[in-house]
C-alpha cells in the first residue's frame, strides 16, 4: 500500500536521507548499490538526473534549488516568528522540501522475497512501485497561489530508496519490503516555469496509486507461479502462510494497533502519530543478527516461506506464461461501474479504475483495465461531467444516471402550473386556520400547498419545525376536495411518523414494488417524506408511477443526511424550479440559547453554531479517546432519562454503549445478570455489485435469501452461513439451517442481504435499538425500546413513543437488535430527546465528521446538547466540512462561473457561460426583453433579473406582471402608495424649491422637540415657498409645521425625503425592500413574496432568507417590485438572469463579484449594435412564443462573447 507523510522541511529531509533513506541499517538483504537510491519522474529526466541519488543533489532539491546550477526553482522560506503591535504573533511556515511516499509490500510478499529468497519478487515490487509512481505523477499539479486551483503539469522529481526491514520492536527488526519515494516540492509548467506542488492532488490519488501498485505486483506474482488471496485489509496476500506467522512477523503493526486502542485514537493521522510514538531508538544490529532472527522465526513456523517459493517455482513451470485475458478487464470494469454508481452519481476516473483494479487483482494487467476504461468512454458508457474548480481528475457519470436525473427535472418543469389549485385562496386560508396552535410558518405552508398549481410541490422543513401538524392539516384539506392522501418514505420510521398525521403510509420501496394499479375514480395526493434520503432512480420510478390526475408533495430537509444510493433528487428538483414551501420556524428547542445555535447549524453557518455552543459551555475537550468515552458514559448515567448519545460511526457507538452499560451496572441502574444473544448486523459496506463478488464475503457471514431460489433450494427469507470462499472461481459455500452445504456463484443469485453475527448481552431495563423493521410486530428500523422482560427465547420491550406499547418477540427469530444508548447520526435523524450528548473525534474521516452530522445531532435536543471532542480548537472548522452527494447534472459549471466572477475573473466566467450556452444574443432590444420575461415566468421561484438600466427594469417588470396576471398566478390585488427615495444631497436638501407638494418626509430617531416632531414619524409636504425657502409639513396629527430646511439642520439631517408613487400589488407579488428594518434583520435590497394583504393596508410577506414577517402599513410603503433589480448584494436566490446591452454588462464587474456563492443558475441575455446585414426570419420550428403581446425575436444565437471580457463579438 501507499502512505504519504506530512510535508518534510529541508532539515528533516536531510536527516532522513542520512539516517534512514541511505542507511545500511534499513536494508540488510540489499546489494550495495541498492542503498544509493534511484531517480524517477519526467522532471528528473528534464533536469538530467539519473543513476544514484547523491546527498548534494538530494539536499539541493530539498531546498528548492536546481541541483546543477543552484538556481532557486521555488521560493525558499525560513520559519520565523514576528510579534505584532497588538501583541499577537505571526508565524511564517518553513519551506516544504517534499513528501515521503512509501510503498509497502504485503507481509506475505515480504516474507516470500526476503526470507524465502526469491529475488524475482523483489524485482516485481520495484516494477510495481515504478508503475504506481508514474500514475501518481500523471495527476501532479502546480500550486498557483491564492484561492486559485492547481494547474495540471504531470511532472515531478522523486528519489527512491528501497528498504527491507521494519523498525525494531524489542530488538527484532521484522522483514518488510518497502520503498521510500521522496517527492520533491517542485514541478514544471508548460511554459517552462517552475512552481511548488499542490499536495492535495497526491492525497486524492493515494488510493488509486495503491491499487496500481497492488494490481501490478499481483499480476507479476501470478506469472511467477504464486497463488494469492484477499487479506484482512483487502490487500493481496500470497497463499501458504499461516496467520500466526504473519502476525509474528508484524510486531510493529501490532504495537501501533495497541497504542491506538489504548488511547482511543483513530484515522490515518492518528496512526501516523502512533507510529512515531511507538518508535524504538535505533539499535546497532548486524546483518547476521537480523537475518539469523528471521531464520529462527521462520523455523518456529515450519519454514513456510521456503516451501511457498519452491511450490511457486514448480507451478510457474507447469502453468507457463498466462495468456492475456481482456474478458477479465471487461468484467472488472462492469463491476466498477455498478459498484460506484449505485451510491454516487459522479466518480472521478481514478475511483473507477481503482475499483476495477481491485476486482481484477492479478487477473488483468493495469494497461488492460485502463484500455477498457478508455474504450467505454468512447462508447459513451462513461460520460464526462463538468469539472469543479479544484478537481485534479476528470469526473464521469453514466447514461442511466443522466437519464434518471433528467426525467426528474422534466417532471418538475412539465408539471409547473399544470393543475388548478386544490383550494381557492380563501378556502386555503380558512383551512390553515382550523388549528389555532399552528404558527405563521405552518399556516403559510398549508396555504401554499393547497393553492399550488404544480403537479409536484416541495416542502423544505427544518428539523423540529412542526411538520406533522402541518401535514395533518394539509391532509384534511385535500381529502375535503376529493383527494385520496397516501404517504411514503424511504425509511419505515419516517413512514410511521406520517401515520401519526393520520396519513395512510408505507415505505417508498413497497410502493415501487407494487404492480401498477389504475383507479380512474380516485385522485391522489401522495406525500413523500424524508425525500433527501431517496435516490435519483427511486424518485424517477416513483414519479413515473403517478397517474395523470395525481399530485405529489415532496417533503424533506436538504441540510440533513442524504441517502445511501446515488443522487440528491430533492435538492436537484428545488434547483430545477420546483415550487417549494419553507417550514422554517423551529419549535423543538425549548432553550433559547440552544435554539440560536441550532438555527445557525440549520442554515449552514456551522462554525458560528459550534462557536455559540462553546460559549454556552456545551463543548468539553477530552483528548484521550478512552477517557472521553468514559466521561460520556458518566454524563449519560448521571441523567439518563430521555437522553441519547450520538456518535458518528458504529465502532465508537459500540464502545460508548459498552461503557454506559458498565457505568449503569456499577451504579445499580442496570441489572448485572444478563443473557447472551446472537444478533445480526447488516453489512452496509456491500453494494449490490459487491454482493456478487465472493471475495468480499467472510466465513461466518449470514446470508438471508429474501426472494429464495428453487434451483438452489433456498426458501424465501431463509438464512445460511458462509463456510467457504473461493475467490478464483467466484464461488461461495454456505451451510443451510438443516446442515446441508451448497456452493454457488453469487453473481447468479439476487435478492440477498448479508449480515455479520455478533454476541450481545442484554439485561432487564436495557435500552435497545432495532436495526431492521418488522411489519408483523409494528417495529420500524432504528426504533428504540426498553427491555421489560427477558427469557431465553422471549424478549418483551416497551417501545419509545407516546403509546409506550409493549412488544414480545423471539430473539432467535428476529435478531436485528443492538444496545440503544448511543446511536449513529444517521440513526438519530427523526428522533427527539430532552438531552443529547455528541461524541466528535476531529481526527475521524470527513465522511463522518461534517456539517450534516453537526446539524442532525444537535437538533435532536429539546433542552440541552453537549459535545465531547478531542480538539475544541478545530471542532468548528472540521464540522463545517460539506459532504453533499454529487449529481450528474449538478450545475457546477454555474458554480464555477460564479466563483470566477467573485474572484474578479470575468473572462473565465464568461467563457464558462458561453461554452454551456448560457449567454444569448438578440438583435432587437424588445425581442430580448420578451425572451427575458418569458424565461423569468418559466422559472419564477427564487429567481431575479439583474438589469443595470432603470428603464429596462421597468419594462421587464411590466412584461412579467402582465404575463403572471394572464396566467392567474396572482391573488387578491390592491392599490398602494409606495415611497421612492429622492436621494437629495445635503446641499440640495437645504433648498425649499427641491421639495414638491405631496412629498413625504420620514424624520429620524431624533425628531425635533422645538417643532413638536416625534422621532420616526412621517409628514407630508403641503406647501412650498421657494422665495422665502420655507416648507410646510403636515404630520399624522394634522398639525402643519413651517420651517426653513437650510436652518433647521437637525430636521434635515435626520430626515429622508420620498416621492410617493402608486403601485398595484397582489398576493404572490415579488417585492424588494427599499429601507432597512433592523428589528426584523431586513436590509435594503432583500427580496420577498407577498403572502397576504390585510384590510388595514399591512401585508404578510415571506422573505427569501426564510423569515415570515407582518409589515405595518407604514413599513409596507418601503417596498418596490422585486422582479428586476439594480444590485446583487444580499441576494438569497437560486437563479439570476442578467440582462443588458453588452457595454452595460461589461461595466458591472463589481456587481458581478457580489453574486451569491451558491447560485444554481445564471443566464445572460444581451444585444449588440452591429448589424452588417438584415436579420433572417426565424424558421417556424425554432420560433418562441410571444410574451405579453411582444413579437418573437428575430435571432437567438446560442452564445455571445462580450466585449471587455476578452471575448469576440
Amino acid at each position: 500500500m501507499l502512505t504519504i507523510s506530512k510535508a518534510l522541511n529541508a532539515s528533516q529531509a536531510g536527516t532522513y536521507h542520512t539516517k534512514d533513506f541511505a542507511s545500511e541499517t534499513q536494508s540488510y538483504y540489499a546489494k550495495d548499490d541498492a542503498l544509493l537510491g534511484e531517480w524517477q519522474g519526467d522532471l528528473a529526466d528534464r533536469l538530467g538526473l539519473s543513476g544514484a541519488v547523491s546527498k548534494a543533489d538530494f539536499m539541493a532539491l530539498a531546498n528548492g534549488q536546481n541541483p546543477h546550477t543552484g538556481e532557486q526553482m521555488v521560493k525558499h522560506r525560513i520559519a520565523s516568528e514576528q510579534t505584532n503591535p497588538d501583541g499577537s504573533i505571526t508565524k511564517t511556515v518553513e519551506h516544504r522540501a517534499g513528501w515521503d511516499a512509501t510503498f509497502s509490500a504485503p507481509k506475505s510478499v515480504s516474507l516470500t522475497a526476503l526470507v524465502g529468497g526469491d529475488e524475482r519478487v523483489r524485482l516485481a515490487h520495484r516494477e510495481a512501485v515504478r508503475a504506481a509512481l508514474s500514475e501518481l505523477e500523471r495527476y501532479t499539479q502546480a500550486r498557483i497561489g491564492g484561492n486559485n486551483p492547481g494547474e495540471q503539469t504531470g511532472r515531478l522529481i522523486a528519489a527512491k530508496f528501497e528498504h527491507d526491514t521494519a523498525r525494531p520492536v524489542d530488538g527484532y527488526a521484522a522483514p518488510q519490503l518497502h520503498t521510500h519515494a521522496v517527492i520533491f516540492n517542485v514541478t514544471e509548467r508548460e511554459d517552462g516555469s517552475t512552481r511548488a506542488l499542490q499536495e492535495r492532488a497526491f492525497f486524492e490519488s493515494q488510493s488509486y496509486a495503491t491499487a496500481v501498485y497492488q494490481s501490478h505486483l499481483t499480476y507479476k506474482l501470478r506469472e511467477l507461479g504464486y497463488e494469492l488471496e484477499r487479506g484482512r485489509s483487502g490487500a493481496p496476500e500470497v497463499k501458504g502462510f499461516s496467520q500466526e506467522y504473519l502476525d509474528a512477523s508484524s510486531p510493529r503493526s501490532e504495537k501501533i494497533r495497541e497504542h491506538l486502542e489504548r488511547n482511543g485514537f483513530r484515522g490515518p493521522e492518528a496512526a501516523e502519530i502512533a507510529a512515531h510514538a511507538t518508535r524504538e531508538k535505533k539499535q546497532d544490529l548486524t546483518k547476521e543478527q537480523v537475518l539469523q532472527a528471521h531464520r529462527e522465526v521462520a523455523a518456529e513456523f515450519g519454514n513456510q516461506a521456503s516451501r511457498v517459493v519452491a511450490e511457486a517455482r514448480q507451478r510457474s513451470i507447469e502453468q507457463g506464461v498466462p495468456e492475456p485475458s481482456p474478458m477479465r478487464a471487461q468484467e472488472a470494469m462492469t463491476f466498477a461501474r455498478d459498484h460506484l454508481f449505485e451510491r454516487e452519481a459522479v466518480a472521478d476516473e481514478r475511483a473507477i479504475v481503482t475499483a476495477a483494479l481491485r476486482r481484477s487483482m492479478g487477473e488483468a494487467t493495469f494497461s488492460e483495465v485502463r484500455d477498457e476504461f478508455s474504450a467505454r468512454r468512447e462508447q459513451g458508457q462513461f460520460r464526462t461531467v463538468s469539472q469543479r474548480t479544484y478537481d485534479s481528475a476528470q469526473r464521469f457519470t453514466t447514461p442511466e444516471t443522466l437519464a434518471a436525473e433528467r426525467a426528474n427535472i422534466q417532471q418538475v418543469r412539465d408539471g409547473r402550473h399544470a393543475f388548478a389549485p386544490m383550494m381557492t385562496e380563501r378556502e386555503a386560508f380558512a383551512q390553515a386556520n382550523t388549528r389555532s396552535f399552528l404558527n405563521d410558518s405552518q399556516r403559510r405552508v398549508v396555504h401554499e400547498v393547497l393553492t399550488s398549481t404544480g403537479r409536484v410541490h416541495g416542502l423544505q422543513g427544518l428539523a423540529g419545525s412542526g411538520k406533522t401538524a402541518s401535514l395533518e392539516t394539509i391532509r384534511e384539506g385535500a381529502e375535503a376536495k376529493g383527494y385520496k392522501v397516501e404517504g411514503f418514505a424511504p425509511t419505515s420510521r419516517a413512514a410511521a411518523q406520517l401515520r401519526e398525521a393520520g396519513i395512510e403510509a408505507n415505505t417508498l420501496q413497497s410502493f415501487l414494488a407494487r404492480k401498477t394499479e389504475t383507479e380512474p375514480a380516485s385522485r391522489h395526493l401522495y406525500m413523500l417524506d424524508e425525500a433527501s434520503l431517496a435516490s435519483s432512480k427511486q424518485m424517477r420510478d416513483f414519479l413515473q408511477k403517478l397517474s395523470p390526475e395525481d399530485r405529489l408533495l415532496v417533503i424533506g430537509d436538504i441540510r440533513q443526511h442524504q441517502g445511501v444510493e446515488a443522487g440528491k433528487p430533492f435538492e436537484q428538483m428545488q434547483q430545477a424550479g420546483m415550487q417549494t414551501s419553507q417550514l422554517d420556524q423551529i419549535m423543538r428547542q425549548k432553550d433559547a440559547e440552544l435554539l440560536m445555535a441550532v438555527q445557525h447549524l440549520a442554515t449552514g453557518e456551522t462554525e458560528k453554531g459550534v462557536e455559540l455552543l462553546a460559549q454556552q459551555g456545551r463543548v468539553t475537550e477530552v483528548k484521550n479517546g478512552v477517557d472521553r468515552i468514559t466521561a460520556i458514559a458518566r454524563d449519560y448515567a448521571a441523567q439518563s432519562e430521555n437522553t441519547i448519545v450520538v456518535s458518528p460511526d458504529n465502532r465508537s457507538r459500540q464502545q460508548i454503549n459498552e461503557a454506559i452499560r458498565a457505568e449503569l451496572q456499577s451504579a445499580g441502574q442496570l441489572s448485572p445478570d444478563g443473557r447472551e444473544f446472537q444478533t445480526l448486523a447488516h453489512r452496509s459496506d456491500l453494494t449490490g455489485a459487491g454482493r456478487t463478488w465472493a471475495a468480499l464475503y467472510n466465513p461466518g457471514d449470514v446470508i438471508r435469501y429474501e426472494s429464495g431460489s428453487k434451483v438452489l433450494g433456498f426458501d424465501r427469507d431463509s438464512e445460511a452461513r458462509v463456510v467457504g470462499v473461493d475467490a478464483r472461481t467466484n464461488s461461495l459455500t454456505v451451510q443451510k439451517q438443516d446442515g446441508e452445504q451448497v456452493s454457488y456463484d453469487p453473481k447468479r443469485l439476487y435478492g440477498v442481504n448479508v449480515f455479520e453475527e455478533r454476541s450481545r448481552d442484554f439485561s432487564l431495563g436495557e435500552r435497545i435499538q432495532f436495526t431492521s423493521g418488522n411489519r408483523d410486530l409494528g417495529i420500524a428500523n432504528r426504533d428504540l425500546a426498553t427491555i421489560t422482560a427477558l427469557e431465553e427465547r422471549s424478549i418483551t420491550v416497551r417501545m419509545d413513543g407516546k403509546s409506550g406499547r409493549e412488544v414480545t418477540f423471539d430473539p432467535t427469530e428476529f435478531r436485528q437488535l443492538d444496545h440503544g444508548y448511543a446511536v449513529t447520526s444517521h440513526s438519530s435523524q427523526g428522533l427527539t430527546a430532552d438531552r443529547v450528548i455528541a461524541n466528535i473525534d476531529t481526527d475521524s474521516s470527513r465522511s463522518l465528521i461534517n456539517d450534516r452530522l453537526a446539524y442532525v445531532a444537535i437538533s435532536r435536543a429539546a433542552y440541552d446538547a453537549r459535545i465531547y471532542t478531542n480538539d475544541a480548537g478545530t471542532l468548528g472548522e472540521r464540522l463545517a466540512t460539506d459532504v453533499s452527494k454529487s449529481a450528474a447534472l449538478d450545475l457546477s459549471d454555474v458554480r464555477q462561473a460564479v466563483d470566477s466572477f467573485r474572484r474578479d475573473d470575468p473572462q473565465s466566467a464568461t467563457m464558462l457561460l458561453r461554452d454551456t450556452n448560457r449567454i444569448h444574443v438578440y438583435s432587437e432590444r424588445e425581442h430580448r426583453l420578451a425572451a427575458v420575461a418569458r424565461d423569468y415566468v418559466s422559472k419564477e421561484d427564487r429567481v431575479v433579473i439583474f438589469a443595470p438600466d432603470k428603464t429596462e427594469r421597468e419594462e421587464l417588470t411590466m412584461l412579467i406582471r402582465a404575463d403572471l396576471h394572464e396566467q392567474g398566478r396572482f391573488g387578491e390585488t390592491f392599490s398602494a402608495n409606495i415611497l421612492i427615495d429622492k436621494l437629495l444631497s445635503d446641499k440640495d436638501a437645504k433648498i425649499a424649491a427641491n421639495y414638491e407638494v405631496g412629498d413625504v418626509i420620514r424624520y429620524g430617531s431624533k425628531g425635533s422637540d422645538e417643532l413638536g416632531v416625534a422621532p420616526n414619524t412621517y409628514g407630508t409636504v403641503t406647501s412650498v415657498d421657494a422665495e422665502k425657502n420655507l416648507i410646510t409639513v403636515t404630520g399624522a396629527d394634522d398639525s402643519p409645521r413651517v420651517y426653513n430646511p437650510a436652518t433647521e439642520w437637525q430636521m434635515r439631517l435626520n430626515a429622508t425625503l420620498y416621492s410617493p408613487e402608486e403601485r398595484e400589488l397582489a398576493e404572490g407579488e415579488r417585492i424588494q425592500f427599499t429601507r432597512s428594518e433592523e428589528a426584523h434583520n431586513i436590509r435594503v435590497g432583500n427580496l420577498a413574496t407577498i403572502a397576504h394583504i390585510h384590510e388595514d393596508g399591512g401585508v404578510s410577506v415571506k422573505v427569501d432568507s426564510g423569515a415570515s414577517l407582518q409589515l405595518t402599513p407604514e413599513q409596507a410603503q418601503h417596498v418596490e417590485y422585486g422582479y428586476a433589480i439594480e444590485s446583487t448584494k444580499r441576494l438569497a436566490v437560486d437563479r439570476v438572469i442578467l440582462s443588458g446591452e453588452a457595454e452595460q454588462i461589461t461595466a458591472q464587474r463589481e456587481a458581478l463579484s457580489q453574486l451569491p456563492a451558491k447560485l444554481h443558475e445564471l443566464t445572460v441575455y444581451t444585444s449588440d449594435d452591429y448589424k452588417p446585414v438584415p436579420e433572417p426570419a426565424v424558421q417556424k420550428e425554432f420560433a418562441v412564443p410571444a410574451v405579453a403581446g411582444i413579437p418573437t425575436p428575430d435571432i437567438d444565437a446560442p452564445s455571445i462573447e462580450l466585449e471587455g471580457y476578452a471575448i469576440e463579438l
